[in-house]
């Protein structure tokens, strides 16, 4: 491992050369550029609203909580070709790909290919899987020409959202039909990114009503397996979908839909009879549908009611299990303002999902399916307790579900804001994570030994066994301060510290001999008795020493200790050393000409201990030229600095291990 870093460490001196190459052109650039994004002016981003930390807007500077808002502009020129890749733009969010189209998703830690304490929404519209508490990224098929813009919330936002929001909240939020009026055709190929075309429309329907509708399909290439040779991780989307807005004086109208289909193709070690473990290739087949729509009234300027229905169904089918699921949510918040001191906001959510699951060699389920019903209020309470000063919020959820019963998280938020250019903040807070579908009546078969060595010693399998798990819970204590130094210059900072309980673990019992098949099976027990501290820092910098230049850094620590039961059996947990102790990223923005604009963007990632992943870095770097107003033209070269590298590994499921190559892909975007 010592060798990796110092591996890693002589690779800085070209990253270093690189960035001087990207931003030395600085002086021949234009100060009328037409880039919107950097004609804001520091000032206009501080007062950036936010929507998914308290579920009302607010300006980013009188925010209490680690948020970060990735906006459309900053996308596209990061040079990203999907979702996971545009997350790494935020600090303290961990995105490690395990090849072309999985990726382990996590903020503070606990990371896994299905983490779990991490909620991600589109349009406040949860995309929780129910068989695992987490997310499949490779269905969300989301055109990132749509994205307004992504607001990471980083530390728990259940006391707003609801249990599973632990360790932070992402919302997805797309652009209003009304910005995106007209045509817009999008093309794409390179290495990787093999293909990619999207074409999307949007018009009024009449002067307070407009309308988009697209359509969206991608191919990405295999990557390469750590042992050499093609992977198996081919990823095909295809996706189509509508907004419509209606703006009147009684409120606002939205209505939402789209339908996707995804193949990604995979390659993973089975259990089979008797036992052994044979590779398998398959091919992970998605799709679903969903719709949403919302109504946002303005009964007066004191009060204010919103109600949302989404619906959504989905279908997986996979070697590893066939599953289903049908999921209704509804929502209505309502908004009070009492005098002159007092914001309330309360809500009532409802969901209900209905699933079917077949079971494999992998996973059997207790009950093929499924009924389950999750329902609570919510009630938030903003005081002003010095005008322009100091600030006090303090609320609570109370959640029920068929798993756990009921569930008090509660929320406490403090904002001093001595004047315009400092903002300073505390949280604290109580989050807990819901068992999953596949943690509450499920058993997962682990081949340990496929051969043993008889006569002397037989085949074992391990099969861990799911049915008693509680809720996972954490206390937490986030601070911030947010500084804008001069008016090209602001600093954000975040420290944190929380102590987990109820963490899952697993015990093992007494293996027993399986016959006539002759193999010893040990049936290991899941449980909630490990636990677990972790504290960090994160720094965003954020510097325009040009007006057409842009530089943006972000630095994150993280320390987190799991501690494992003594108990009887109890295995090491799944849960430790997963995530880097450091992340660092630097970007580089720059208008060469009024035309043409060079960006860099160089990341650090340490080791993962877990998977015995050695420290990276990456370099991407995108050149764009814009010929017309309506069209432009870009060549994106990612992971620059080496032919390929690992960047995670596998717990559950064995699927082979594939490494992240460098890449590039030529891009035009027209808009008519």
């Amino acid at each position: 491992m010592n060798n990796d870093l110092n591996l890693t460490s002589k690779r800085i001196p070209p990253i270093l050369i690189s960035l001087v190459l990207a931003v030395a052109p600085a002086h021949w650039a234009h100060a009328d550029s037409d880039l919107a994004a950097l004609d804001l002016s520091l000032e206009e981003l501080m007062q950036v609203v936010v929507t998914s930390v308290t579920k009302k807007e607010q300006t980013l500077h009188k925010t209490a909580a680690a948020a970060f808002v990735i906006q459309a502009e900053e996308i596209r020129r990061s040079g990203a070709s999907n979702i996971p890749e545009a997350l790494r733009l935020a600090p303290g969010v961990q995105v490690s790909a395990l090849g072309n189209n999985k990726w382990a998703v996590s903020i503070r830690g606990q990371a896994d290919r299905f983490s779990n304490k991490l909620l991600v929404l589109v349009d406040g519209r949860s995309v929780y899987n129910p068989v695992f508490s987490g997310v499949l990224w490779e269905a969300l098929d989301i055109p990132l020409e749509n994205i307004a813009r992504i607001e990471v919330i980083r530390g728990p936002g259940a006391a707003v959202w609801g249990a599973n929001a632990v360790n932070g909240v992402i919302n997805i939020i797309t652009s209003s039909p009304s910005q995106n009026l007209g045509g817009k055709v999008v093309l794409a190929a390179g290495s990787e990114l093999r293909g990619y075309t999207l074409a999307r429309y949007g018009w009024n329907l009449d002067p307070d009503t407009s309308v988009q509708i697209h359509a969206k399909a991608h191919d990405y290439d295999v990557s390469q397996s750590v042992t050499g040779g093609k992977g198996a991780d081919d990823w095909r989307n295809q996706s189509a979908g509508f907004k419509l807005e209606s703006l009147k004086e009684a409120g606002s109208l939205q209505l939402q839909g789209g339908v996707y289909n995804s193949r990604a193709g995979d390659e993973l070690t089975m259990i089979s009879a008797p036992p052994a473990n044979t590779l398998v290739r398959a091919t992970q087949e998605m799709s679903g549908s969903h719709l949403l729509a919302r109504w946002d009234d303005k009964a007066s300027t004191t009060r204010q009611n919103s109600f949302q229905v989404s619906l959504e169904q989905s279908s997986y089918k996979h070697v590893i299990l066939t599953e289903q699921h049908f999921t209704l949510d509804l929502q209505y918040k309502q908004r009070l303002g009492l005098g002159d001191h007092h914001d309330v906001l309360w809500g009532l959510d409802y969901r209900h999902i209905s699933d079917r699951i077949d079971s494999s060699p992998l996973l059997i389920v207790s009950d093929r399916k499924r009924n389950t019903a999750q329902y609570s209020i919510f009630l938030q309470d903003e005081i002003v307790l010095q005008p322009d000063l100091w600030s006090l919020s303090m609320g609570a959820r109370l959640e029920h579900n068929n798993y756990i019963g009921a569930v008090l998280q509660p929320n406490l938020r403090l904002m001093w804001t001595p004047d315009k250019q400092n903002s300073v903040w505390l949280s604290l807070a109580r989050a807990v994570r819901t068992p999953s579908r596949s943690e509450r009546g499920a058993a997962i078969n682990v081949q340990a030994d496929p051969v043993g060595v008889p006569p002397f010693v037989p085949p074992f399998v391990v099969q861990f066994l799911n049915n008693q798990l509680q809720e996972e819970k954490l206390d937490a204590l986030d601070l911030g301060w947010r500084f804008q130094i001069n008016p090209t210059t602001s600093v954000d900072l975040a420290a944190f510290l929380y102590r987990y309980d109820q963490l899952r673990g697993a015990a093992n019992a007494a293996p027993t001999l399986i016959l006539p098949a002759g193999y010893l099976l040990f049936q290991t027990q899941e449980n909630n008795a490990n636990s677990g501290r972790a504290h960090g820092l994160e720094a965003a910098l954020d510097w325009r020493p040009k007006p057409d230049w842009r530089l943006q850094a972000n630095y994150s620590w993280l320390n987190l200790a799991v501690q494992t039961a003594d108990l009887p059996g109890q295995t090491p947990s799944g849960y430790a050393d997963t995530s880097p102790a450091h992340q660092f990223s630097l970007r580089s923005s720059l208008d060469l000409t009024r035309k043409v604009r060079w960006d860099a963007w160089m990341r650090y990632v340490s080791e993962i201990k877990r998977y015995a992943i050695p420290a990276y870095t990456t370099l991407d770097m995108r050149l764009a030229w814009q010929p017309e107003k309506d069209l432009e033209v870009s060549l994106v070269g990612q992971n620059l600095l080496d032919s390929a590298h690992p960047e995670f590994g596998n717990q559950f499921i064995q699927s082979t291990l594939n490494e992240v190559q460098r890449g590039f892909y030529v891009k035009a975007d027209w808009k008519f």
